[in-house]
C-alpha cells in the first residue's frame, strides 16, 4: 500500500485520524509518553507510538515435548533486550542445525545455527546434542516482566532495538516530554478501532516498507485502516 501524508492547516483533532471506536473504554488507553533523552519526545494526534518495557524482564527456556533432537539452550546476561513483547516466542528447527525465532505475534525476528549466539530481542544459544533435531522440532521461551516493570510510549523509532521499533499505539493527543524533565500522560488508541493511515504522523525518513510494517503491527490489535 502506498501512503500519502495529508498536511493540516488548522491543529490536529482526534476525528482526523480515529474514524471508529468499537468503545472509548476499551478502545483508548492513559499511556505515559516518556521524557526525552537528548532531545524533546514529541507526540501530535496520529503520531505512531512504541513501547518501551522499563524495568527488568526474565525468560524461560522450555523444549517441547515429542522433539527427537536434545539441544539445550543457554542465555546470555540479559537474555532479553529491553523493550521486547511479553509474551511466548517460539523456536523452531528448520533442519538439524538451523531454526527460526518468532515472537509472540508470530513476526520472525530471524534464523538461527546451533553453536552460534542468536542476538535480536532475545539473546541465546542453542547447543546441538547427542541426538540431532529435526524439521519442525521445537522449544518456548516465555518472556515476562519484573511486577516494578513499566511501559513508556515515546514516537515509533525504526532504528531502535528497545521495542519503539515496533507499532504499539496512535497518540490522540499533543503531548511533549521535554529532554530530561517528566514523563506526561497521553490519550492513545490501542485496540478495536478504525483509523485513517493517511493522517498519521511517521518519523523523517520512514519508507513505505516500514510504515505497512508498523500498520501490520497496529493490525494485531485490530487497529484496521480505512484511508481517506
Amino acid at each position: 500500500m502506498v501512503l500519502k501524508t495529508l498536511s493540516l492547516t488548522e491543529p490536529r483533532i482526534e476525528s482526523n485520524v480515529l474514524k471508529y471506536v468499537v468503545d472509548d473504554f476499551i478502545s483508548k488507553a492513559q499511556e505515559v509518553l516518556q521524557a526525552g533523552s537528548g532531545s524533546d519526545n514529541v507526540a501530535d494526534v496520529g503520531t505512531v507510538l512504541g513501547a518501551i518495557t522499563v524495568g527488568a524482564l526474565s525468560a524461560a527456556y522450555a523444549a517441547r515435548a515429542g522433539n527427537t533432537g536434545n539441544f539445550t539452550n543457554a542465555f546470555a546476561n540479559p537474555a532479553v533486550a529491553p523493550g521486547s513483547k511479553l509474551g511466548v516466542y517460539t523456536v523452531t528447527f528448520l533442519a538439524a542445525t538451523r531454526f527460526r525465532v518468532e515472537d509472540p505475534d508470530g513476526i520472525e525476528l530471524g534464523e538461527g545455527t546451533t553453536g552460534v549466539a542468536f542476538t535480536n530481542q532475545l539473546k541465546f544459544t542453542i547447543t546441538a546434542g547427542g541426538t540431532p533435531a529435526v524439521v519442525g522440532d521445537a522449544a518456548d521461551v516465555t518472556v515476562t516482566a519484573a511486577a516494578v516493570a513499566t511501559r513508556k510510549l515515546v514516537p515509533i523509532n525504526f532504528a531502535a532495538t528497545d521495542g519503539s521499533q515496533n507499532a504499539y499505539a496512535i497518540a490522540l493527543q499533543k503531548k511533549i516530554a521535554p529532554n530530561g524533565g517528566s514523563d506526561q500522560n497521553i490519550l492513545t488508541v490501542r485496540r478495536l478501532a478504525c483509523i485513517d493511515p493517511n493522517y498519521l504522523i511517521w518519523p523523517a525518513g520512514a519508507t513505505t516498507n516500514q510504515m505497512n510494517a508498523a500498520l501490520a503491527q497496529l493490525e494485531l490489535n485490530h487497529i484496521i485502516q480505512r484511508p481517506s
